[in-house]
């Protein structure tokens, strides 16, 4: 009764200090600040971070509106404008970075940092000829998908999985596929007989976009080795990264939110021909990793150097990253390369472990190359396994992803990661991921003995192979360490594709320029060894009592 009366009270005073005709309206700035954060928050999304999806231009433009409101709006919205800062390789890029960095209020808001590392390489902008070869392999690539764009008309605009749908007329695709054609033939006219003048303006009008597009091409290679050689690019960004005090993920790609430019003019492939204003704009587009590896007679990949230079510099400037993502990576050539020293012959490997002490979450996505007709050497092997070890060293290290799948070659053989397992000392590893690795039972064995089992919550095991022994003890251990809390609930097992002991072995076969992964035995034996893989990881996850491979 007490307490209806006081509320009684409490509202004949609020009424009696407000008058209902007096009230002093109620608008957005008078929400508790709490709320008005969570507003800033349900359009920034943060958890598009972790996923590394890119929000929509209509997000940011509401959030950049809405820092012009007002003083207070700005404080709060600021620090949602720019969650992930993409950086590319060239001086504006660089400049733009730093110019955040010292706006504590859009700074405080970074949390990754993507570096982007494309580049243009000196072979082509050296050489001319290799040059236009490189960029009518690009227009190849269109014509490509015209062509298959205007075959699908034939089946009413469908492919036969009805999943094709032609967007243009046929007689788009058709002049695109010709002005393709005649770029290239202008081009090749051009290099052929350099000091004969062409009396077709069209001619004329793509050659002179061959000779800019080349030349701006040639700027950008020497601002970009500049970048690199003389470290103003790691040490710009690293004290950069040093004032953004929230920005504690490291993502290196060779692609723009990972899909390059070609790749999005695959969507409408007919735009170099639909929009002449392209064509100049491909001229100049540096190159990922994986097409400067694979360009005839060889390229030299120097941002791979950036790969252990940035993570150094950073820490030299007094910053910690936490979570470090690689999806550029050399598959081909260039090991050398990842070396963090400015002398070859003395690698700072020290260095690089004392950068990665405190990290917590390490991702690894090697790119994949065409086929691989060889394994690797001893002298291209060690400097990968010294660098995973370096970076790998830190005892915080809680979620760790390898996936080797651009390593593979042709035959079978997977990136034997014996040497990395044997050196980990990660006592509160959680989350452990590994793809088309192969290594000795011995060295897993320990590695699956050293797990807090307690801790664990996810371990994904695909295309691994033992080159000798048998899985039993393996998978005795593992299910030692995970099966009750799998039970419970608490951590999830995945295993596929697992071979040698016991489980027999798979190969990988070539047929139309694609790899998949098919087995030495007859089909029904292959099902058997998949049902058997199925078993192992019922038994590991404790919801199978029996061993699949100690079967009296």
């Amino acid at each position: 009764m007490s307490t209806i009366m006081e509320d009684s009270n409490a509202g004949d005073m609020a009424n009696h200090e407000y008058p209902r005709d007096k009230t002093r309206p109620m608008h957005i700035l008078h929400l508790p600040m709490d709320i008005l954060l969570s507003i800033f928050d349900h359009v920034h999304n943060d958890r598009n971070i972790k996923l590394h999806i890119r929000r929509d231009d209509h997000d940011i433009k509401t959030i950049q509106s809405a820092r012009l409101v007002c003083t207070l709006f700005n404080r709060l919205g600021s620090p949602f404008l720019c969650p992930i800062l993409t950086v590319q390789l060239d001086q504006a890029s660089l400049d733009c970075a730093d110019k955040i960095s010292r706006a504590p209020l859009i700074a405080a808001g970074v949390r990754s940092i993507d570096v982007v590392l494309h580049y243009c390489p000196k072979e082509l902008a050296e050489d001319l000829s290799r040059y236009k070869n490189q960029r009518e392999n690009d227009l190849n690539s269109l014509s490509s998908s015209c062509d298959y764009q205007a075959e699908t008309w034939y089946l009413g605009g469908h492919d036969p999985d009805d999943e094709t749908v032609c967007e243009q007329p046929l007689r788009v695709y058709n002049k695109a596929m010709a002005d393709y054609s005649a770029i290239i033939s202008a081009w090749d006219e051009y290099i052929g007989q350099p000091d004969v003048a062409s009396t077709d303006e069209d001619t004329l009008k793509y050659q002179e976009i061959l000779r800019q597009g080349h030349e701006e091409y040639k700027q950008k290679h020497k601002e970009q080795f500049r970048l690199i050689m003389d470290g103003s690019f790691v040490e710009t960004l690293a004290l950069a990264i040093s004032r953004m005090r929230h920005g504690t993920s490291l993502h290196f790609v060779d692609e723009i939110g990972g899909w390059d430019y070609l790749n999005r003019c695959s969507d409408d492939p007919t735009r170099m021909s639909t929009h002449p204003d392209e064509l100049p704009r491909l001229m100049a587009i540096p190159l990922d990793w994986r097409t400067i590896e694979n360009l005839e007679g060889g390229a030299e990949l120097l941002p791979a150097k950036i790969l252990s230079e940035l993570p150094i510099a950073i820490h030299k400037a007094g910053a910690t990253v936490l979570d470090i993502l690689i999806r550029c990576f050399p598959t081909v050539k260039n090991y050398s390369m990842i070396r963090p020293s400015h002398d070859p012959n003395n690698p700072s490997w020290p260095d690089l472990r004392s950068a990665s002490q405190h990290l917590t979450e390490f991702f690894l996505s090697t790119n994949q190359p065409p086929i691989r007709d060889r394994h690797l050497r001893p002298e291209e092997h060690c400097p990968i396994d010294q660098y995973l070890c370096a970076i790998l060293s830190g005892h915080d290290i809680e979620d760790v992803r390898l996936y080797f799948h651009g390593s593979n070659v042709n035959d079978g053989g997977l990136y034997r990661i014996g040497t990395i397992l044997a050196t980990a000392n990660w006592p509160r590893l959680k989350r452990f991921s590994i793809s088309d690795v192969s290594l000795d039972p011995g060295k897993l064995e320990n590695f699956f003995r050293k797990l807090d089992g307690s801790r664990m919550e996810r371990v994904y095991l695909r295309n691994v192979e033992l080159l000798d022994g048998n899985w039993a003890g393996a998978l005795d251990l593992l299910r030692e360490r995970v099966a009750s809390r799998c039970l419970d609930g608490k951590c999830e097992v995945e295993i596929s594709k697992l071979k040698g002991g016991g489980f027999g072995k798979g190969i990988l076969t070539k047929n139309n320029s694609s790899l998949w992964f098919s087995g030495e035995e007859s089909d029904e034996e292959e099902d058997e060894g998949e049902k058997l893989i199925a078993q192992a990881q019922s038994y590991v996850s404790g919801a199978r009592l029996q061993h699949p491979l100690r079967v009296e």
